[in-house]
């Protein structure tokens, strides 16, 4: 046993490392918040708690300031020494949304209100980005006019996007899944004359949830819309297949998730894709911080919610000590590895890819086979978006009072439907847990299955937190401008880092953070000298300007290799 895993064995039931990590997911689930790129000022007397509370918050991402500082989270020893006004008071400059005060006694105070306009407000005034680029895109909506209809997970965020684009001037349409939908915010969103809202208003039970989410999809392509932003292609599979009426209005989509780009290259590799698709998924923007730090935090967090909310079914130790199986490392994996590990787990990363699985062990994880890794997990994470990861075998090798839970995910990534077949039991015994029992000959052992299987971020927590969804949200937006501006052909097309390079300026400005100003011109292929400057020259020559043509792809043509939009 190497000296991290003695650290974290002894940390195991630790009160102080439970303290700690309860007062973290407090500061991320009371604002809907990100942890990674905040800041943090810490007023803790216990020097214990205090060096775990930093080590943590820093290996999430978080920047330290001062107790007393500005900051964007203040943790306190006990909330009740906090004034009323002190989240007023601890403001950021500039503005923004204020700061959240968590204390360790478990309670933590935010300006956020219950009801569901404001909870749309609050997500509103944490996505400045997004409503910078939908402005500047409300020039292009003003000659050209767009009907967009918008298909992701409706809650705050997904609702104060909707309204940023009614802003710009689009005539917007929403669709949610049954199991995707705050009935709330769709009833609040409803209220907003200018968008129209497929989602269910109320809760639905049971067997109709199929039949109400296939008529609200039919009914969004029925609407008419001209641009889609879709998540998991399935509306843009609904219009290439039931529904090909809506292919004669429809002039393009944006994709904004992985197990939604994977079918619609397919369907672009055999030529039945009939119209052009913005992989946002892919954008630098959306990847490298939705995908790895948004999900990555609100999925660990999600499981570490419900498991401490169920606590009159099994005690709540915390992470700390606990074993922690990743199955797959791409950026989700990567993302849930990552938060697992900043509080105190042992992870060991399961990747059939040898390079990812490499990238894992570098990053200070384990990497082996699920035959080796599931047997001793304690919490397993799917994290593949690939269905039946987790499938009546890979249950099967589960331990007594293992969690099985889907991080981001799809449909049946966790296959329950052959565990049915198998004769597998369930049993609801806490709010979104679930449990499941092998056949009679092994009835004694159980694993607990979160959120029904589905991905535990959305399905159990606020989905993905306000900042990284403020990325997400303006890299569509961007997307949704070149569809406008280009008319591209039918086919998959990536965002160009302009576009990146633009989203990115503006999130870093928002979040007081500066860049290096980039050359006035830059060299052709990257290059950082010259081409004929080298080290091996017989003898010193000047260098001919002619011959040295620091241009960049919009002056030499010829230097373009990569199709970009």
């Amino acid at each position: 046993m190497n000296d991290s895993e003695t650290t974290s064995r002894r940390d195991a039931g630790n009160p102080v490392t439970l303290a700690v990590e309860q007062a973290i997911r407090a500061a991320a689930r009371f604002g809907n918040r990100l942890i990674a790129g905040s800041t943090a000022s810490i007023d803790i007397g216990d020097p214990e708690a205090c060096a775990h509370l930093t080590s943590a918050l820093r290996r999430m991402g978080a920047r330290i300031r001062p107790a007393g500082a500005d900051a964007d989270f203040v943790f306190v020893e006990r909330l009740a020494e906090v004034h009323d006004d002190a989240a007023e008071q601890s403001r950021k400059p500039g503005g923004g949304l204020p700061a959240l005060v968590v204390g360790l006694d478990g309670r933590a105070r935010s300006l956020r209100g219950g009801g569901a306009e404001s909870r749309i407000a609050w997500a509103a005034a944490g996505m400045p980005v997004t409503a910078m680029l939908a402005e500047q895109f409300g020039t292009e909506v003003a000659r050209s006019g767009a009907r967009v209809g918008v298909s992701l997970v409706l809650e705050p965020k997904t609702a104060a996007f909707a309204r940023l684009l009614a802003d710009a001037g689009c005539s917007v349409a929403v669709f949610s899944a049954v199991s995707e939908t705050d009935p709330e915010i769709a009833v609040e969103l409803a209220r907003d004359e200018r968008i129209e809202v497929f989602a269910p208003h109320s809760a639905v039970q049971g067997q109709s949830a199929a039949a109400v989410d296939a008529e609200h999809a039919a009914a969004i392509l029925d609407w008419g819309p001209e641009y889609l932003v879709d998540d998991g292609a399935h509306l843009i599979r609904l219009a290439h297949t039931e529904r090909t009426a809506a292919l004669s209005r429809l002039r393009g989509a944006a994709e904004e998730t992985t197990s939604g780009v994977r079918p619609v290259r397919e369907m672009a590799a055999i030529g039945d894709l009939r119209i052009p698709v913005i992989a946002v998924n892919d954008a630098r923007t959306k990847t490298d911080f939705d995908n790895l730090i948004g999900t990555g935090q609100s999925c660990v967090f999600a499981i570490a919610d419900v498991l401490d909310g169920a606590r009159t079914v099994r005690p709540y130790a915390g992470i700390a000590g606990s074993r922690w199986a990743v199955v797959g490392y791409g950026p989700v994996g990567r993302g849930v590895a990552r938060f697992a590990a900043a509080l105190g787990a042992e992870v060991v990363v399961v990747e059939r890819d040898p390079v990812r699985a490499l990238a894992a062990l570098h990053d200070g994880h384990e990497a082996a086979s699920r035959e080796s890794a599931l047997p001793g997990a304690d919490v397993v994470v799917s994290a593949t978006g690939v269905w039946h990861t987790l499938d009546t075998h890979a249950m099967s090798m589960l331990r007594d009072g293992a969690v099985a839970a889907v991080a981001g995910g799809i449909d049946d990534e966790i296959a329950l439907d052959d565990l049915r077949a198998a004769g597998w039991t369930e049993q609801t015994v806490a709010p979104s847990v679930t449990s499941w029992r092998p056949p009679a000959s092994n009835r004694s052992r159980e694993v607990l299955v979160l959120a029904g299987g589905g991905g535990i971020n959305y399905t159990a927590g606020e989905g993905n937190p306000i900042e990284v969804m403020d990325l997400s949200f303006a890299t569509q937006v961007a997307a949704l401008a070149r569809l406008v501006e280009t008319a591209p052909r039918p086919g998959v097309h990536q965002l160009s880092e302009a576009d990146e390079r633009r989203v990115a300026n503006a999130a870093l400005a928002a979040r007081a953070g500066g860049v290096d100003p980039a050359p006035a011109s830059s060299r052709a292929g990257g290059a950082a000298q010259p081409w004929r400057v080298h080290r091996y020259r017989e003898r010193a020559q000047a260098i001919d300007p002619a011959h040295d043509r620091a241009a960049d792809p919009a002056a030499d043509p010829a230097s373009e290799t990569t199709e970009t939009l």
